[in-house]
């Protein structure tokens, strides 16, 4: 996320504005009548510290204003519902500045994100995971990107508890009918943790095309080892090595095998079938030998769409632009050890209104480079680069200071 035009502090102070612009005053209130202190300035301490990367009480202990204590104290007061509506408004308003013409068809991309937890497991907002190294639990977040194909940026987060996983379809239709009011949208995509009947039942009462990840249920398991075993006969007919399955893989896809769509498949004892689209897709492995990296596997779709069986992986691979956007959350990801959810979800929203604020103040201004009439000079080019360089030097001579010339000083004394 390197952007010339943009810095860090010019974000900074754009998210100032936003957290000053909404209700944050309604719904958090002052902590004390005669303090001068403002609702937002407790958010600008939850701004600095996901900016700098680091712990609350780090950033309390070398800057004035709202003490550590006051901070955890306000934001556990506030109620989770509160929180979600808090975040939630900033992603709204930050993305509505894009200014999407009603005509114009989005496509959401929908992702379940754990975040490792390594504490009590008993709270109920902790979830269990797996395949994460020295923990079997999470806190999970489920995220929301425009995923169309010249837009790109979060529009919303909800934080998934013990019990909201259980209704899942549920938070979904909550969210849809959040952002349909001002989103025009007109496709989903969801991950395999998403294939559930009561998911596609919403989707499709609701008239949306969509693409899921399929779980491999019995049926669709027999349709899966079906079109292996069609394929393997075919192949060792024509000679080719079975076995090796990138051979395999380039033969199918020079004879214009590798996608299949196989119409009413039943995903339940409840619902109707629904179309099947399986395609052989290269992928890439972490074997050292080279040759055995790359290899072609089946994946399986459920889609209502009638597009063609590869136009339907094209459309499925867009959904990586929100594991995209989570990573970019990372730049901006803060430190903490509370046990407040409350906390927890405001310092996460805050990192992804941050990448939102980025994403769009550079689509912004590259429309503005594809105006004809506006040109930016060389000179204020040169000016905003050495000003970018400026502020990445003094948040490093910062932090050189505050981790070891500090601590130095406060041991020695007045005479150091």
């Amino acid at each position: 996320m390197k952007f010339p035009q943009i810095t860090k502090q010019f974000i900074q102070n754009e998210l100032y504005k936003v957290c000053a612009g909404y209700d944050t005053s309604k719904i958090i209130g002052k902590y004390s009548f005669k303090s001068t202190w403002q609702p937002y300035d407790i958010i600008k301490r939850l701004i600095q510290v996901c900016l700098e990367r680091t712990s609350l009480e780090d950033i309390c202990s070398t800057n004035n204003g709202p003490s550590a204590d006051t901070v955890h104290k306000r934001c556990t007061e506030l109620r989770f519902d509160q929180t979600e509506q808090l975040v939630n408004g900033w992603l709204i308003e930050v993305v509505s500045r894009l200014k999407i013409h009603p005509k114009t068809k989005i496509t959401l991309a929908f992702d379940l994100y754990n975040q490792p937890f390594y504490g009590n497991s008993s709270y109920a907002w902790v979830t269990g995971t797996k395949r994460r190294k020295g923990t079997n639990y999470a806190i999970s977040y489920l995220v929301v990107s425009i995923a169309t194909q010249n837009i790109r940026c979060p529009v919303a987060v909800r934080l998934m508890t013990k019990e909201r996983l259980k209704r899942k379809a549920d938070i979904v239709s909550e969210i849809m009918e959040d952002i349909f009011v001002w989103l025009p949208v007109k496709r989903v995509l969801f991950d395999r943790g998403f294939c559930q009947e009561s998911i596609i039942q919403l989707v499709e009462d609701r008239g949306l095309e969509y693409v899921i990840a399929a779980v491999r249920h019995s049926r669709i398991k027999q349709a899966a080892q079906t079109i292996q075993e069609t394929v393997k006969t075919l192949a060792s007919q024509a000679g080719v090595n079975t076995t090796d399955s990138l051979a395999l893989g380039r033969w199918l896809r020079k004879k214009g095998l590798d996608t299949y769509r196989i119409e009413y498949v039943s995903t339940g004892k409840r619902r109707k079938p629904v179309p099947l689209v399986a395609a052989f897709v290269r992928t890439r492995t972490y074997y050292k030998n080279p040759y055995k990296r790359a290899s072609y596997c089946l994946f399986l779709y459920l889609t209502n769409t009638t597009v063609s069986p590869r136009t339907v992986v094209r459309l499925y691979s867009k959904r990586w632009i929100v594991e995209t956007d989570i990573r970019c959350t990372n730049e901006f990801k803060a430190i903490t050890n509370s046990t407040k959810p409350q906390l927890r979800l405001l310092l996460y929203g805050l990192a992804m209104v941050f990448n939102a604020l980025w994403i769009v103040y550079s689509t912004l201004i590259q429309r503005l480079e594809e105006n004809p009439t506006f040109e930016i000079s060389t000179e204020t080019l040169l000016l905003i680069k050495q000003v970018d360089e400026l502020v990445c030097i003094a948040r490093w001579f910062l932090r050189f200071v505050r981790q070891e010339i500090f601590h130095l000083l406060c041991f020695r004394g007045g005479d150091a």
